[in-house]
């Protein structure tokens, strides 16, 4: 089969529990099956970066946790290093990039803690310039504080620092308010993360053949 050519990345966002990896795995496979080259990773990456693996030592409570908007310094860090040694030389040899989380996550999370949407963006600016690739498009995945706090209390046996059913809600709203935001609804797209994974993948199939 002909490998397919493009340059394309895409973000799948949305609050713990809202079946990010799944449907990216979905995706990934799907895409493969048509011939693109495909590549995807998640943040912060907690196998190979030491950046990430201090960020999920915060968040499970083996290290204090930093003030709000330092804590997002540091998801913003992290990701320049995705970028600058992952998603870029990837995408210049052409292909699909898939990741879970992206810059979404810093800012619904980081307006959680009180910190103003245009400042976390302008967070990106500050620590990467020019250098900063935002996602040619962003899934989220939208699903109620409620039943991502069961899903996630099914799946394991702890729960990480935002990690609160009211918290989670919060942060739904937020990565809403950022769809609906005049800078990015153009390049998001929301799937209810509700139903059966087979239907989530069938709805953001539906809607990455719209798109590209």
């Amino acid at each position: 089969m002909e490998v397919k050519k493009t340059q394309i990345l895409i973000a799948f966002e949305g609050i713990d529990g809202a079946g990010k990896y799944t449907v990216l795995s979905s995706v990934r496979a799907w895409l493969k099956s048509l011939g693109y080259r495909v590549e995807c990773s998640s943040e912060p990456n907690g196998e190979s970066s030491p950046l990430g693996k201090h960020i999920r030592a915060i968040l499970k409570g083996e290290l204090p946790m930093p003030e709000p908007l330092e804590m997002q310094r540091l998801y913003v860090l992290d990701r320049a290093q995705d970028i600058a040694c992952l998603i870029n030389p990837f995408l210049r040899q052409g292909g699909v990039y898939l990741i879970e989380r992206f810059a979404f996550s810093t800012i619904a999370y980081g307006m959680c803690e009180g910190i103003p949407l245009e400042k976390l963006v302008a967070l990106h600016t500050e620590v990467m310039g020019d250098s900063m690739r935002w996602p040619d498009l962003t899934v989220i995945l939208d699903l109620s504080g409620r039943e991502a706090v069961q899903r996630i209390a099914a799946g394991r046996d702890h729960f990480e620092y935002f990690e609160k059913e009211e918290k989670l809600e919060t942060i739904r709203q937020n990565y809403l308010a950022i769809a609906a935001h005049p800078r990015f609804k153009d390049a998001t797209v929301v799937i209810d993360g509700a139903p059966s994974p087979e239907e989530v993948f069938k709805k953001t199939k539906e809607a990455l053949v719209a798109r590209f």
